[in-house]
C-alpha cells in the first residue's frame, strides 16, 4: 500500500511550509486569514457559460469491467461497485501509462467547440492523485510508469490557448488511512458520504495549497460529495480564497459556503433562476468516467441533444459543465470527440446568443427559451418547437421591436414583426431554419419592458405549473441536497370570486417526510409530503462493528408523481400572491446512519413540484 506522507497535523504544516518557500507561497498562517477584498470573479465566471469537465483517471483502465462482468453503474466509480479492495486498485494504478495523452489537443477540442473552461479531476473518490503531489506518493508521478504531472501539462496548453482552467476534487478518498470512512448500510460498500476526520482534513488543505499555488490560475474549484462539518467547508473555502481570491467554489463544498450552486447531475430548470448563479454538469451517457461498453445515442441524435442542452441551461441563467471520460492511453473517446465538433459547428454560427448574455426574461415561453443584452437592446429567441403556422408569439412584450432577423442568416434579412396588444408576433418560415435549433435575434427600442402573465381560472380552477413559477433565493428548492427555508416559489394570480378554494399539489419525492407552507395574503396552510421511499429503521445490523440502520424501501411509487389534497383556504376576489414554501430549513446530515434515517431535520434533497391545483368549493 502507498505510504503516505501525512500523520498528524505538525507534519503537514511543518512539509508544506518548506515546501512553499521554494514555491513562492504565502506562509501558512495567512491562510486562514480572511480575504476581504470585493470579490469580482464570479461576473466572469458567470460569463463563460460553457465548459469542458474532465473525468479521468485510474478508473479508465478498467473501463466499466471487473473480472469479466460488465459493471452497470459509474465507471468512474467502480472501485466501489465492484468491491474492489485498495490492494488490487493500487495494482491496477500501476499500469497507468497514459502515453497517447495530448493537453494541447484535449485544450483546443474545447475551444473549438466553443467551451470557455476546463475543469480537470485533479483527485476523485478512488484517493488517486492525477498531479505531483509532495503529500502522497500515490500520484501519477510517482507510483505510475508515466512519471510526468499531467495536470501541468493541461495547464500550460490552457494558458497558451486562452482557456481558464478548473479543478474538481474529491472529499471523500476511498485511499487515505486504509478508506477509514463510514460504508452504506444498504450493501456495506465504501460510500461517497462520511465524515471527513482531521487527519484527511489536514490532507486535502494541503493539497489544495498545492494546486492553487503550482498550476497559475484556477477559475473554479469544483468539491464533490462527503460530509465536512461546517467548520470544514469553511476552512477549505478560506484556503481557496486566499491563495486565489476569484477562484469560484461550487456549492457541494457543502453547509452552503459555496460561491455557486452545483444543480443535481444533468438537470435542467424548468424556470429561469436570476438571484444566484449556478452550473450544472452533464454527461454523453450514464457514467463519467470511461467505459468500453457503453454506446451513446446515435450522433446526430446526441449532437442536437447538446445543443438544446446549452441552449436551455444558459437561457436559464446558468453554465454548461459538459464531460468527456478519456482511455487510459489518455485519447478522447471518438464518439465524444465526434459529438463536440458536431456542437462547435452549431456553436460557431450562434455564440453571439450565448456570450455576455443574461438569462431569459420571460416567465413562459410555449416554443422555447430567450436570452438577452439589454445593453445592446437584443433579445435572442431559441426555437425549440417551431410553430407550425410561421408565427412566432412574443407573449407580454411591450418594447418596440426594430429588426428581427435569423441569428445565421449573413444578410439579416428583416422578418415581418405585428403587434395584437401585448404580444407581438413575428412572421418565420414554415420549416426550422437550422435543424438542430434554429435563433431568431430581436432588436427593440429602449428599455426591455415584459407584462408577465397572471394565472386565471378556467372553469373555476387555477393551475399553478411549475415553469410558471418565479423562483426566490438562493436554490429554489432544486438544490444539490439542501432546503433552505427562505428559498421559495410564488405565483401571481387573479381570482375572479371569493370563496373557499381546495389545494391540491402534485409532487414527486423519493425520501423522508418534508414540511411545506402555501401562504396567500398571510393565511397559511401547512403540510407534509411523505416521500414515495419510506424509510424508517428496521433490524440494526452490525457493520465493521458499528449498528447501522437497514433501510426498507418502498418501491410503489417510486418516480411517479403523486397528487395529494392538502385542504381548503379562504381566498378574496381580485390579484394575489400564491407562495410556496419550505415549513422548515433542512440541514445535511452528519452521518450515514442519519442521511438513511425518517429524521425530518435531515436530508433536504429535491421535492420536484409539478403542480398547484386551486379549486372553488360550490
Amino acid at each position: 500500500m502507498a505510504k503516505l506522507v501525512v500523520s498528524i497535523v505538525a507534519a503537514l504544516l511543518v512539509s508544506f511550509q518548506n515546501y512553499s518557500q521554494s514555491k513562492n507561497v504565502k506562509d501558512d498562517k495567512s491562510l486562514f486569514e480572511i480575504n476581504t477584498e470585493p470579490i469580482s470573479g464570479l461576473t466572469q465566471w458567470k460569463n463563460m457559460k460553457f465548459g469542458m469537465f474532465i473525468h479521468w483517471g485510474v478508473y479508465s483502465i478498467p473501463a466499466g469491467i471487473w473480472k469479466g462482468k460488465q459493471i452497470e453503474k459509474l465507471g468512474e466509480q467502480i472501485m466501489r461497485h465492484a468491491d474492489i479492495s485498495i490492494e488490487d486498485y493500487e495494482n491496477i494504478a500501476r499500469q497507468f501509462n497514459p502515453v497517447k495523452f495530448d493537453a494541447e489537443e484535449i485544450v483546443k477540442l474545447a475551444k473549438s467547440t466553443g467551451m470557455k473552461y476546463i475543469v480537470f479531476t485533479a483527485k476523485h473518490h478512488d484517493g488517486f492523485s492525477m498531479f505531483d503531489s509532495k503529500f502522497t506518493d500515490y500520484d501519477i508521478v510517482d507510483f505510475t510508469p508515466y512519471k510526468k504531472d499531467i495536470l501541468d501539462e493541461l495547464a500550460d496548453a490552457c494558458r497558451k490557448h486562452d482557456i481558464k482552467l478548473g479543478l474538481y476534487y474529491s472529499t471523500p478518498d476511498w485511499h487515505f488511512n486504509g478508506a477509514e470512512q463510514e460504508r452504506n448500510p444498504i450493501d456495506g460498500k465504501i460510500s461517497v458520504f462520511g465524515k471527513v476526520s482531521k487527519a484527511n482534513e489536514d490532507y486535502q488543505v494541503a493539497q489544495l495549497k498545492e494546486l492553487l499555488t503550482n498550476y497559475g490560475e484556477i477559475v473554479e474549484l469544483f468539491f464533490d460529495m462527503g460530509e465536512p462539518t461546517k467548520a470544514q467547508s469553511e476552512r477549505f473555502v478560506k484556503t481557496v480564497k486566499t491563495l486565489q481570491p476569484y477562484c469560484q467554489v461550487n456549492g457541494r463544498v457543502m453547509n452552503n459556503q459555496g460561491d455557486f450552486i452545483t444543480m443535481p447531475d444533468n438537470h435542467l430548470p424548468e424556470s429561469p433562476i436570476y438571484d444566484y448563479a449556478w452550473e450544472t454538469p452533464g454527461t454523453f451517457y450514464h457514467t463519467w468516467g470511461y467505459k468500453s461498453w457503453v454506446k451513446g445515442d446515435p450522433l446526430d441524435i446526441q449532437i442536437k441533444k447538446q445543443i438544446r442542452k446549452l441552449s436551455k441551461i444558459v437561457s436559464m441563467g446558468g453554465n454548461y459543465l459538459l464531460n468527456i471520460g478519456p482511455m487510459s492511453d489518455g485519447t478522447v473517446v471518438p464518439y465524444e470527440r465526434d459529438v463536440l465538433n458536431g456542437v462547435g459547428d452549431w456553436v460557431s454560427q450562434h455564440n453571439e446568443a450565448f456570450y455576455n448574455t443574461k438569462a431569459n426574461p420571460f416567465r413562459k415561453l410555449n416554443w422555447g427559451y430567450s436570452t438577452v443584452k439589454p445593453e445592446e437592446n437584443k433579445l435572442y429567441l431559441h426555437v425549440f418547437n417551431w410553430p407550425e403556422d410561421g408565427k412566432l408569439k412574443i407573449p407580454g412584450l411591450k418594447s418596440e421591436i426594430l429588426n428581427a432577423y435569423y441569428l445565421n442568416d449573413i444578410l439579416e434579412k428583416p422578418l415581418e414583426v405585428s403587434r395584437m396588444g401585448n404580444n407581438q408576433n413575428i412572421k418565420v418560415a414554415l420549416e426550422p431554419v437550422n435543424k438542430n435549433l434554429s435563433i431568431i435575434v430581436v432588436e427593440y427600442m429602449g428599455d426591455l419592458e415584459i407584462i408577465n402573465p397572471v394565472v386565471k381560472p378556467v372553469n373555476g380552477e387555477l393551475l399553478l405549473t411549475h415553469s410558471d413559477a418565479t423562483k426566490h433565493g438562493k436554490y429554489g428548492m432544486v438544490s444539490y441536497r439542501s432546503i433552505v427555508k427562505d428559498d421559495h416559489r410564488t405565483w401571481d394570480i387573479e381570482l375572479e370570486e371569493t370563496g373557499e378554494y381546495e389545494i391540491e399539489i402534485t409532487y414527486k419525492h423519493k425520501y423522508a417526510e418534508k414540511d411545506f407552507i402555501i401562504e396567500v395574503n398571510n393565511q397559511q396552510l401547512q403540510f407534509t409530503l411523505i416521500g414515495s421511499s419510506k424509510l424508517h429503521p428496521k433490524k440494526p445490523q452490525s457493520i465493521d462493528g458499528n449498528e447501522e440502520l437497514k433501510v426498507e424501501k418502498d418501491n410503489k411509487i417510486k418516480g411517479k408523481w403523486n397528487t395529494v389534497v392538502l385542504g381548503a383556504i379562504h381566498l378574496v376576489k381580485g390579484p394575489q400572491v400564491v407562495t410556496l414554501k419550505s415549513g422548515r430549513e433542512y440541514i445535511f446530515a452528519p452521518t450515514m446512519k442519519e442521511f438513511l434515517s425518517k429524521d425530518r431535520k435531515y436530508r433536504g434533497l429535491n421535492v420536484e413540484v409539478k403542480s398547484i391545483r386551486l379549486v372553488k368549493r360550490k
